[in-house]
């Protein structure tokens, strides 16, 4: 995954809406001008972690429009994954100065989390201590999904080292699953997962403290 074009090509397998599709298309279109090259398969290795930047510069009379390429960028690296030389790009994404966009980068990471969850442990592991609430939280949340997935076993055993030193962290997972609990009345299989969890979680917190 060496280039833009190659991670628009796997981003398009990922079935994402219409919509998003077009975003995305647009973005590729903004990135090769912003980069002065002819095509996103000119953008590759070093020059993928100035895309960001670019972007920024690109859009500099409309500051909105920026963020807005710049969350197509976090959502496909999300799908893929950061690896193979997106892991640069991507914590230029978290270092962002708007607020918004590092938590939609940071929660960009659930679609592949799904599959491979250890690619968001280093960045839950680096939120979930950090002095940002609200980075605290999406990573609690990218927690709850990944609990709520096919991946649950994996997960889970972090989650029991992390209740060793950080109660409050899992205090705000356990929130989480409660609030998905309740209002997944469509969704009984959801809601199950998430019971089932929670039993789970406050059984251990009940031994911890026994």
């Amino acid at each position: 995954m060496s280039s833009l074009q190659e991670l628009y090509d796997f981003y398009l397998e990922t079935n994402p809406s219409t919509g998003k599709i077009r975003n995305a298309t647009n973005f590729l279109i903004h990135a090769c001008q912003a980069m002065d090259v002819a095509s996103p398969e000119d953008i590759v290795d070093e020059k993928l972690e100035d895309l960001p930047d670019a972007i920024d510069q690109y859009f500099a009379e409309n500051h909105q429009k920026a963020i807005h390429d710049k969350g197509v960028l976090a959502e496909m690296i999300g799908r893929y994954g950061p690896r193979d030389g997106w892991e640069n790009v991507y914590r230029k994404l978290l270092r962002d100065h708007d607020e918004n966009l590092r938590q939609f980068a940071l929660q960009a990471l659930e679609f592949s989390a799904r599959k491979d969850p250890a690619i968001a442990l280093p960045y839950i592991e680096k939120f979930k201590n950090g002095k940002n609430k609200l980075m605290r939280r999406v990573a609690a949340l990218l927690i709850l999904r990944m609990l709520c997935s096919k991946q649950r076993d994996f997960i889970m055993e972090h989650v029991l080292n992390w209740a060793k030193d950080d109660a409050e962290f899992l205090r705000i997972v356990i929130d989480l699953l409660q609030h998905q609990a309740e209002n997944s009345l469509n969704n009984l299989e959801l809601k199950l997962t998430c019971q089932d969890v929670l039993q789970w979680l406050n059984a251990h917190l009940k031994n911890k403290h026994s």
